[in-house]
């Protein structure tokens, strides 16, 4: 690298030999056609039965980027499934696009059916349900970041859609901001690696990129047996525990125990299990084949001391993870975001237009999004995430 020269100081000095720039054996990742990345990446795209696959350094977020801007020009309408990521919405104000929600409990009437309209969904979710593809004549995007791992651990996989993205670093052995854009075919690969390199930066981390093709030697080596284990011990948890929810993805396990945000911090400082997210009555927990097997009896043990209570056990949010209806859209994403705005509290909002996404983390799907009226149920619904009054909010002028 120009600037370190390959020494850096502690504890940088085990990984700046590997920081490298584009140079003639180690790759260009925008480039090249037959290169060591390239090779790479095919092989990744065999793994998954997919025709291609570009790997990302900068998450699933420049893949989504990606996808949409390959199959969408300035104006068009997209549908949109209404749980999808920030990093969506997003897109749409980048893109200058116009969304039709649909959600999968009422997708009759939030503009589903056979258009020829791209279409752009999540699964899995991040409570663990896989969804079938949304019915269209139109190209079909999967953001399918928390789904790595579903090849190796679920019968009858099949590609998720005509271009789908996964998170490496969610549930493969890979560092964070890796990920991989999939693709059937149907795209041109010249096209798609075009959009990456526009989303992505100029320089992008080898380090980054070999720890890809080392998840890549990981899957090919011992992935099914890997992956075979950790299902394994989530459906026998799922047996044992009442509580837990037997959800379609093993790296998901989702406890309902009527106090879902005291119990995961009991289970973090009492006995140093981490939960990935917790709600009022449930909390997340994700696994995947790098936990041992003295995490996951550590991880068993938590859980028996947790009491049992009386509780109603609901999924978290309605189908697909939305806890919320469909806000009314008086501007577009875009002319919302660019319009111009002031910054309020939560208690004056009601009926103002929102200016930006407003998303509680995890799992990152937005209450509302730019260019709707933010209404008294959606502020109902973080008052019950733990927002105050006080909490400022951008909105349109």
């Amino acid at each position: 690298m120009p600037g370190h020269k390959g020494v850096l100081p502690p504890p940088f000095d085990g990984i700046a030999p590997l920081d490298v720039t584009e140079l003639p054996g180690t790759g260009d990742l925008y480039h090249e056609r037959d290169g060591v990345i390239r090779r790479s990446e095919r092989a990744m795209a065999a793994l998954y039965g997919a025709a291609d696959c570009f790997y990302l350094t900068g998450g699933a977020t420049q893949g989504i980027f990606a996808m949409l801007s390959s199959v969408t020009r300035p104006g068009d309408t997209v549908r949109v499934d209404r749980a999808c990521h920030r990093s969506v919405y997003n897109a749409l104000i980048l893109l200058d696009l116009r969304p039709v929600w649909f959600t999968r409990s009422r997708e009759e009437t939030c503009g589903a059916g056979r258009t020829r309209q791209p279409v752009i969904y999540t699964s899995p979710d991040y409570f663990g349900v896989i969804a079938p593809p949304p019915q269209t004549d139109g190209p079909v995007l999967c953001d399918a970041a928390h789904g790595a791992h579903l090849p190796f651990c679920t019968d009858g996989y099949a590609p998720p859609g005509n271009l789908w993205v996964v998170s490496a670093h969610k549930t493969l052995g890979a560092l964070g901001q890796t990920a991989c854009l999939l693709s059937d075919g149907n795209v041109g690969a010249e096209l798609l690696r075009e959009r990456t390199a526009i989303f992505g930066t100029a320089s992008p981390s080898f380090v980054l990129l070999a720890s890809l093709d080392a998840a890549r030697a990981e899957l090919e080596r011992n992935g099914r047996t890997a992956w075979g284990r950790v299902a394994a011990f989530t459906r026998s948890l799922a047996e044992k525990d009442g509580r837990v929810l037997k959800t379609a993805d093993p790296a998901k396990l989702v406890v309902f125990t009527g106090n879902g945000t005291g119990d995961a911090e009991r289970l973090e400082h009492e006995f140093g299990v981490v939960c990935e997210m917790a709600g009022a009555d449930f909390f997340v927990l994700m696994l995947s084949p790098h936990n041992t097997d003295g995490d996951l009896t550590r991880l068993e043990k938590a859980l028996e001391a947790i009491p049992e209570r009386d509780h109603a056990r609901e999924r978290p949010g309605e189908a697909g993870g939305v806890p919320f209806g469909l806000a009314e859209a008086v501007m577009t994403p875009r002319e919302a975001f660019f319009a111009e705005r002031e910054r309020i509290a939560l208690s004056g909002a009601d009926g103002r237009v929102a200016a930006c996404v407003f998303a509680p983390f995890a799992p990152g799907v937005p209450v509302f999004a730019p260019g709707e009226r933010i209404d008294k149920k959606a502020l109902e619904i973080l008052a019950g995430m733990c927002y105050t009054e006080d909490t400022p909010i951008w909105v349109v002028r």
